[in-house]
């Protein structure tokens, strides 16, 4: 897998190269925005600061999505306030990894946005019994009826909806709900991803006879209908 990274500091960059090599990625560095633009186009993922000499990374990406160029793009930056992870991803940023951070953690992200780049593109709707999830319009209804879901809902809910009838651990599950956020997902509370996954269920399941949702002891959560 091709990874590009833009990364101006040299130790950084020399420790982040190192240790994607180790897991088994192909890499290279540019220095600045302006080289990141030219070498985007012919790889798989780039990883980027921010503060780009030359041209920023919010302007690297948006250039590139104006060009009609896919690329998943993480940040990884020291400047990770909500506001700054905010302008990142509507920039056109597919995921923000405030610094410091694991390196494991940024090789989960990368194969987990190199994996649903591979994907096919989304249909237009999705059923599952009489839930219908429309993407195009981030709209859920089940029975007729629209779902009053939170972002954090709505992310855990597509999710699964993605996979219907397999597992989603509680890993997968934590990483899509607090992805760039300052605190690793495995370091918070069991009991928030439990008090999520509450949430859901009585907004999805609740009013309805049949329920959707499936616990697997000890496993994750699936959405199946029995």
């Amino acid at each position: 897998m091709a990874i590009l990274l833009a990364e101006p500091d040299d130790a950084e960059a020399r420790r982040m190269l190192e240790a994607l090599a180790a897991e088994g990625f192909e890499c290279e560095r540019v220095a600045t925005g302006i080289a990141a633009l030219d070498r985007a186009p012919a790889c798989e993922a780039l990883v980027a600061e921010i503060a780009l000499p030359g041209l920023p990374g919010l302007e690297l990406v948006r250039r590139l999505r104006n060009s009609g160029i896919t690329t998943p793009l993480i940040f990884v930056t020291a400047l990770c306030d909500p506001e700054h992870r905010v302008r990142g991803l509507e920039a056109g940023g597919d995921d923000y990894l405030g610094r410091p951070f694991a390196m494991a953690e940024l090789v989960a992200r990368l194969r987990a946005l190199i994996r649903r780049s591979r994907m096919p593109p989304r249909p237009r709707q999705v059923g599952l019994a009489d839930l219908v999830w429309e993407p195009d319009h981030r709209r859920v209804t089940r029975g007729g009826r629209r779902l009053d879901l939170t972002p954090k809902e709505y992310a855990l809910l597509t999710l699964l909806l993605a996979r219907p009838g397999q597992v989603v651990s509680r890993d997968e599950m934590a990483l899509a709900l607090w992805s760039g956020g300052r605190q690793r997902p495995e370091l918070r509370s069991p009991n928030a991803l439990d008090a999520q996954v509450r949430r859901l269920r009585a907004k999805v399941d609740g009013p309805f006879p049949v329920p959707l949702l499936q616990t697997v002891r000890g496993q994750g959560l699936m959405i199946e209908s029995r």
